[in-house]
This record gives structure tokens, C-alpha cells and sequence, in this order.
């Protein structure tokens, strides 16, 4: 027997679920210590997917493998014939379900906005953005991916520093501090990233090593001149009116607030929201829906 709503909220290696059902609580996966794995239906496998996905559910929370309802929102499903893609993997897991399948910036509008007007922004390992006005999602500026485009990025960031790194750009006890007392080995960092079966996300796990030195003036610098490059894309992209109020979400948009925040606001926007994951936004959205 069909019963309650899932909602996913999938990346391309990780993704994160929710199951709802009148009168109880919602269930949101994965739990702690454990993960579940994503889906890029740009280069894939939808079979390796639903097969994880099925083995998780089934050691957690099995009824949410009876969801008569599933709504799913994910990177990489901007064309119809990607969003066939994740809608067919979907299918091995729930072939009797309907089945609606979004964007993932579609996704962060209903989570971070719910029904308000207002750009909303993912800074992750890519960037995506758009004007969001309470019900449809407008996005006039082209997605680029990580080898054209994607600025302000967790890909974007760690390939930057990368060239401060080889370029000897960098002061070189951040140099010591980031990659040990031999610094960073060229041919093996390019290599990694040529052999990597998802370059942007190995140019974003760089990114992740400056947490713990923002209180370095280079590492700041380094984040506002990119930061810096999104608030200027945006004031080319969108009006004064759209951009006044931006929503944010993805590791980077959440670790490195305050500095995102800063840069906006020199161009006149206003970060007004910020989380790094917006499926609790999409569960208070969904909630109201389940019959």
C-alpha cells in the first residue's frame, strides 16, 4: 500500500531524503554516521544509484520504500532529457509512485524562499543562480560548468589557489600550512585532477583545506576577489529589483558566510538567508501537501 511522500534532495556524490506522512514526524535521511550516494544524470549511473539508494532505505526506514508520492530535486536535471534520466533511475525505486522531478536550484528556491519572492544563489563545488518569484524560477545567466564559468565556487576557489600555489603567488607559510613543508607537486596535482572521474569536485576539495585559515590575509583576499566576481556577474545578470534580497545555500555559501555576505553588500545586496542544506526548508514546504 501506497503511503506518504518522499523528497530528495540529490547531488552528483551525495544526496539527502526525507519521508513524510500525515499525523507523524518527518523522517529526514541520512542519519547520523551514515551517508547516501548522489546522481548526476549527466554522466551517472542510474543503476549503481537506485541500487544504493534501495539498499539504504531498506536498512533504515523500509516504508519509505512504499511512498506513493516523490518529488526530487537534483543537480544536473536542467534538460528534459536529463530529467528522463533521473526520472527512469527513480523508477526502479518506486514504479508505482508519481513522480515529479526539479532542478536542485528549483529545489533551493522552495527551501530557502518558500513562497517569496527573491534570488536565490548555490555556491557548492559549482555555482548556480536565479530569480525566484514565488512560484516559477527565471535564470538568464548561462550555467558555464567548472571549466568556463562557475565562479565563486568550491572548483572555482581551489583552482585558484592552486595557481597562487604554483605561480608562487602565495606567502609560503600558507604555502607550508595548506600542503606540507615540500608544497604542492605539480605533476601529481595535475594528473589527479586529468585522471578524476569528477575534476570540479577534486579542484573543490582544496577549497575546503582554508577553513581553518581565514585568519590569514591572504586566504580572505583570496575568497573576496572571487566573491567579489558572483556580486559583479549578478549585477550584469539580473535588476536592482531581483537582486536586492539573495537566499544562499551549498558548503561554500554556508562555511564562508560572512565573506560572502561582505561582498554582496558592496554591490547593494543583501544576504538574507543562508543554510547549508535546504531540504529542511523543503520538508516545511512539502509538509502542508501530504494527503
Amino acid at each position: 500500500m501506497s503511503s506518504g511522500t518522499v523528497i530528495g534532495e540529490v547531488g552528483g556524490s551525495s544526496s539527502r531524503w526525507a519521508l513524510l506522512r500525515k499525523g507523524k514526524e518527518p523522517l529526514l535521511f541520512p542519519v547520523k554516521g551514515t551517508s547516501v550516494t548522489g546522481f548526476n544524470p549527466l554522466n551517472g549511473d542510474g543503476a549503481v544509484f537506485s541500487s544504493a539508494v534501495r539498499a539504504y532505505f531498506e536498512a533504515h526506514e523500509g516504508a519509505a520504500m512504499h511512498a506513493g508520492t516523490v518529488v526530487v530535486y537534483g543537480a544536473g536535471c536542467g534538460s528534459m532529457e536529463r530529467r528522463a534520466r533521473m526520472n527512469d533511475a527513480l523508477k526502479q525505486l518506486w514504479p508505482d509512485a508519481a513522480i515529479t522531478v526539479e532542478t536542485d536550484l528549483f529545489g533551493a528556491a522552495r527551501g530557502l524562499l518558500g513562497g517569496t519572492a527573491g534570488l536565490v544563489l548555490i555556491l557548492g563545488t559549482g555555482m548556480n543562480v536565479g530569480h525566484f518569484d514565488g512560484s516559477q524560477l527565471y535564470r538568464p545567466m548561462p550555467s558555464l560548468g567548472w571549466m568556463l564559468g562557475d565562479e565563486g565556487s568550491g572548483a572555482d576557489i581551489g583552482r585558484t589557489l592552486l595557481q597562487d600555489a604554483f605561480y608562487r603567488r602565495m606567502p609560503a607559510h600558507v604555502v607550508e600550512a595548506l600542503f606540507g613543508a615540500e608544497g604542492p607537486d605539480a605533476e601529481q596535482v595535475v594528473t589527479s585532477i586529468h585522471r578524476s572521474a569528477f575534476p570540479a569536485r577534486e579542484l573543490a576539495s582544496y577549497t575546503i583545506r582554508l577553513v581553518p585559515l581565514l585568519h590569514e590575509p591572504y586566504v580572505r583576499d583570496l575568497l573576496r576577489s572571487r566573491f567579489h566576481v558572483v556580486a559583479e556577474q549578478l549585477t550584469v545578470f539580473f535588476d536592482p529589483d531581483q537582486r536586492e534580497l539573495i537566499a544562499a545555500t551549498g558548503s561554500v555559501a554556508y562555511g564562508f558566510r560572512d565573506l560572502l555576505a561582505e561582498c554582496l553588500l558592496d554591490r547593494g545586496m543583501s544576504l538574507t538567508v543562508v543554510e547549508q542544506d535546504p531540504l529542511p526548508g523543503l520538508v516545511r514546504y512539502h509538509a502542508p501537501l501530504v494527503g
